[in-house]
């Protein structure tokens, strides 16, 4: 991918680390820019090809492991089954994604794709996951005081 390539917000994000390449989140080896994927956004995937490579190995290796969840399964986080889940029809939404620890690489359970989303927007992270908790309580709080 040359800078001509590249859309205005994609060269502003890049263009200090372009010409040594780019550090990919994963592995944290400065590559090439070609190592990395661009997605439909315009933006570049910043965990390189071969990390996304290996990522696809392990969980193809784990849904080998793990027997998916039978029709009477509950989203452990959230506690919907699939019929409350993909109710909008959403295709995305209407199966269960394995959940692993991104550390170890071991299976932790089936989720829905919406608590996928979320533990992985706070990274895994336990202090983000209780600073969200203690965010959304206080937030709750305020809002009741409104009320009365």
């Amino acid at each position: 991918m040359t800078h001509e390539q590249l859309t205005l917000f994609e060269l502003e994000v890049t263009q200090k680390n372009f010409d040594d390449g780019l550090e990919c989140l994963h592995c944290g080896i400065v590559q090439p820019i070609e190592n990395y994927q661009a997605v439909f956004s315009g933006e570049i995937k910043r965990t390189c090809k071969s990390c996304q490579s290996g990522h696809k190995k392990i969980i193809y290796k784990l849904r080998q492991e793990n027997a998916y969840p039978d029709k009477d399964y509950k989203c452990p986080i959230c506690e919907r089954d699939m019929d409350e889940i993909g109710k909008l029809g959403q295709s995305r939404l209407q199966s269960w994604v394995l959940d692993h620890c991104h550390d170890t690489d071991t299976f932790r359970g089936w989720i829905c794709g919406n608590c996928n989303t979320g533990i992985g927007g706070l990274k895994d992270s336990m202090d983000r996951v209780s600073n969200a908790l203690k965010y959304l309580k206080k937030h709750k709080d305020s809002l009741e005081c409104k009320k009365n």
